[in-house]
């Protein structure tokens, strides 16, 4: 039985294809670096909105806790009060940037609500007090869709 010999290597090929994925590579990697430090290119990570959940059943909660709902950010970069002033669940509503309007990065208490005098508070800074419309604070857009959910948007400041 005759006994095949497997397949050659051609080296010179090899040569050539080795060296032009190498520098394909690297011209590659020089492209990216060049995008990413001249400004053209943005990397958006995440949504520009955050649904907030039905609009009724969130101011019916703020009314009855007499307090804004706290969502935490899981990154701790962008937590937010969810905030409802008046009758109307259709209308009324602020989101509040929860970081601490005097130190928003190094301070770790940041913003807090107080029940009893129903304003927010500069944990950092207790002198600081905001109304509870939040205003003086960092604030995002809410609007509530046509199917009664709170959408907020998390890129308008």
């Amino acid at each position: 039985m005759p006994v095949s010999e497997g397949p050659k290597l051609n080296l010179p090929r090899t040569l050539v294809f080795a060296l032009g994925s190498v520098a394909l590579g690297i011209g590659l990697l020089v492209l990216v670096v060049w995008l990413a430090g001249s400004g053209d290119v943005q990397f958006k990570l995440g949504d520009d909105t955050f649904g907030a959940g039905q609009a009724e059943a969130r101011a019916e909660t703020i009314a009855r806790d007499r307090a804004p709902i706290l969502f935490s950010s899981l990154s701790r970069s962008r937590p937010i009060y969810l905030q409802h002033l008046g009758d109307d669940p259709a209308a009324g509503w602020y989101a509040i940037d929860a970081r601490s309007p005097s130190d928003p990065s190094g301070c770790q208490a940041g913003l807090t609500w107080d029940s009893t005098a129903q304003q927010f508070v500069d944990a950092c800074a207790p002198n600081n007090v905001f109304p509870p419309d939040g205003e003086g604070l960092l604030q995002y857009g809410v609007t509530v869709d046509a199917n009664g959910d709170l959408q907020v948007d998390l890129n308008q400041a």
